[in-house]
């Protein structure tokens, strides 16, 4: 594990961002940190910059001690979400800029720098763009300028501050792809901070779920959707029903619905966790009442009230939920859920 955070505590006045974090990055990983508002993600990316300096724990990379290296030792390109572009100069001389900069002695020639910039520029798609400003560019265009120019100095390690937080849906998933195509190319060691879910698990070798400065759970993205460990990261990772139950014996009972319970599980209350699209009309299950039927293209929207709340489930039309009128009781039962500390 080339990247190494070990028990990342950082404070500003009373409030503690970050608490207590390790976390761990394999050489070439994609990892994203996921969480709310002020969960503390950006934090630790601003961390591995070197803008912040952590109240305790350590941060190894390559078996070097991170946090002793100044912001330029550490070779780490990063991405701004707002791209930080120098708007006075070229497309060129802003993915120039880190090599320009650097101590004479380890500058390249104005020849390899050019060179460099060509290469960029052709890998993130702007090839004839070198002359105009960022004034004259879309934010896409100007996201992949301050992608190359990240780049440019050959990063150990590449930081992504919610890097399409700015763009609008559509470029968002187009560029999703595009970064992704171009991480794998690169296979540079890339951690990306997003609050977006669909982003996150659909670029992401590994999720690092983050809450109020304590990292909740990490793992794969089919991991954490499938298997989440506490409830919050269910909730947090897609649309989610979750209601008190109690385990007693092999028997797993919520309101009036009583199922067989997972081998294993120990008795006592826990909260039963399930997704609406798992739902189905079943003899016995959970009692509901259809509150809305909207035809969508290509399925049926079906709202339910069911334990005190409307939940939205999207079905074939073919399903037999979705031919049941506005006002109708009905059970509902999931063909998988998980149990989580209640």
């Amino acid at each position: 594990m080339p990247l190494d955070i070990r028990d990342i505590t950082k404070t500003f006045g009373d409030t503690a961002v970050l608490n207590g974090v390790s976390l761990q990055a394999r050489d070439g990983e994609f990892l994203a940190l996921l969480g709310p508002s002020g969960s503390g993600k950006t934090t630790l990316l601003r961390v591995l910059a070197g803008l912040e300096q952590p109240d305790s724990g350590s941060v190894g990379f390559d078996g070097e001690d991170y946090l002793r290296q100044s912001p330029r030792a550490r070779r780490a390109g990063f991405v701004f979400q707002h791209y930080a572009l120098f708007r006075h100069m070229t497309v060129a001389r802003n993915v120039a800029f880190g090599l320009n900069v650097r101590p004479r002695a380890s500058r390249p020639s104005r020849v390899q720098i050019a060179a460099r910039v060509e290469e960029l520029l052709a890998l993130v798609q702007l090839s004839g763009l070198e002359d105009r400003y960022p004034a004259q560019l879309s934010g896409g265009q100007r996201q992949r300028v301050a992608l190359a120019r990240a780049l440019a100095i050959e990063p150990r390690i590449l930081l992504l501050d919610e890097p399409f937080g700015a763009l609008d849906a559509r470029v968002r998933r187009d560029l999703r792809v595009w970064l992704r195509g171009v991480h794998d190319r690169t296979g540079v060691t890339t951690v990306f901070v997003t609050h977006d879910q669909e982003e996150a698990l659909d670029l992401a070798d590994r999720v690092a779920v983050l809450r109020d400065g304590v990292l909740e759970q990490v793992g794969d993205p089919q991991t954490l959707y499938d298997r989440p460990a506490t409830a919050f990261v269910h909730d947090f990772l897609g649309p989610s029903v979750q209601l008190p139950a109690v385990v007693a014996g092999d028997r797993l009972t919520s309101e009036d619905w009583t199922t067989t319970a997972p081998h294993g599980t120990p008795d006592g209350p826990v909260l039963l966790c399930m997704r609406p699209a798992d739902l189905r009309r079943a003899e016995t299950g959970l009692a509901a009442k259809v509150m809305r039927v909207a035809p969508k293209p290509g399925f049926v929207r079906v709202t339910v009230r069911m334990a005190g709340r409307d939940i939205d489930i999207d079905c074939p039309a073919e399903e037999p939920l979705a031919a049941l009128p506005t006002g109708a009781s009905v059970r509902l039962a999931p063909n998988r859920f998980n149990l989580l500390p209640s």
